[in-house]
């Protein structure tokens, strides 16, 4: 039997599909970019060759490898490391997240994700009897604690929400109890106050959210922007390549807000078809963890899983005016080698699980 036979083969497809239809967009929302956009899609394109070879090579080996302790433990010391250089060296707009390596830039960020479910997957299944107890959730409160801790001082609040909530998925699956969630919103009061409502933009973008008319041209002008692109495409759009918005009206069209010119190009047809996208994505997901012969290949894959899901539905709800505006590709989609290459690398290691599933 060929080797990509062993696979799920529509979750196969589902991420050729979404990688070439980002790469389509990516196109569209970089044709009016201050740089050349063909130099944004050769960038992409290379993220995309990367990523497709790091995901194949991740498909084809034995993921239960990864459970060695001493693999774990490097891959979490190498992300803390690249975080720790990446706020003394990083890049970027009013940011420390991108280290630049000559055209190409990383952003560490993005490897936490993974290295935290790769951690998690390891840890739960080690006390797997024990996640009842509230002395077995310190330690993963801990590394989940110093990830999150390293991305905010970078600036980066939308990837330090989003792995929280990958977190949280994680050991809901795991058995913890609820009450233990609830009593986790304690510490998080102070910790929401202090790191949002107390940093100027941040209160501005969720002042913005509740009432965006009331600064059209300041705060609430990306989300007043965004919603104006979605709407403007009716139910077929205005055509691949078309859009207006994108011509210097909709900030970040090509990254944080590239689900609004799907909206605006190809209608509500197209929104719903990669929303649907996802939600076969979430299914298969579901399916290799719930068919995995062991409890580290099924936390693996519902932590992979809940990040690419999670971040997808946090996307889309910000560019519909649903949730503050926050920094935060759509995975597959959105314009960004670090994020690609994260999100297909992962994707061969929830393939890897699915080849041993039941």
């Amino acid at each position: 039997m060929p080797l990509m036979l062993c696979c799920d083969r529509i979750l196969v497809w589902i991420i050729l599909s979404l990688t070439l239809f980002g790469l389509l967009m990516v196109y569209s929302t970089s044709a009016v970019a201050p740089q050349s956009s063909s130099l944004y899609i050769a960038k992409q394109l290379v993220a995309a060759v990367i990523g497709f070879a790091a995901m194949y090579g991740l498909m084809f080996f034995d993921y239960r490898c990864l459970r060695n302790p001493r693999v774990v433990y490097a891959v979490l010391a190498a992300c803390v490391c690249l975080l720790l250089i990446a706020m003394a060296l990083g890049t970027g707009a009013n940011t420390r997240r991108f280290l630049r390596l000559g055209l190409l830039s990383l952003q560490p960020s993005e490897l936490a994700k993974p290295a935290v479910i790769l951690f998690l997957a390891y840890f739960l299944e080690r006390n797997r009897d024990r996640m009842d107890r509230l002395a077995s959730l310190v330690t993963p409160a801990i590394v989940v604690g110093i990830f999150a801790a390293l991305i905010l001082v970078g600036k980066d609040f939308g990837t330090t929400f989003c792995l929280v909530v990958i977190a949280m998925a994680m050991l809901f699956i795991a058995g913890v109890p609820i009450f233990y969630f609830a009593l986790g919103t304690v510490p998080a009061i102070p910790v929401f106050y202090f790191a949002v409502w107390q940093v100027e933009y941040r209160r501005e973008r969720i002042l913005a959210f509740l009432n965006p008319e009331a600064d059209p041209l300041g705060s609430g002008f990306q989300v007043l922007q965004s919603q104006i692109a979605v709407g403007s495409g009716g139910l077929f759009g205005k055509g691949w390549m078309v859009g207006k918005q994108k011509m210097l009206f909709l900030p970040e069209a090509h990254t944080d807000f590239i689900y609004a010119t799907v909206g605006e190009e190809l209608g509500l047809i197209g929104t719903l078809l990669l929303v649907i996208a996802f939600c076969l994505f979430l299914w298969r997901g579901l399916r290799a963890a719930l068919g995995a012969p062991d409890l580290f290949g099924a936390y693996l894959a519902s932590g992979i899983t809940a990040m690419i899901v999670s971040q997808a539905m946090l996307n889309m709800g910000v560019a519909l005016g649903l949730l503050p505006t926050k920094g935060m590709p759509l995975p597959f989609i959105s314009y960004g080698g670090s994020s690609l290459i994260t999100v297909l690398a992962s994707s061969g290691v929830l393939l890897n699980v699915s080849r041993f599933g039941r």
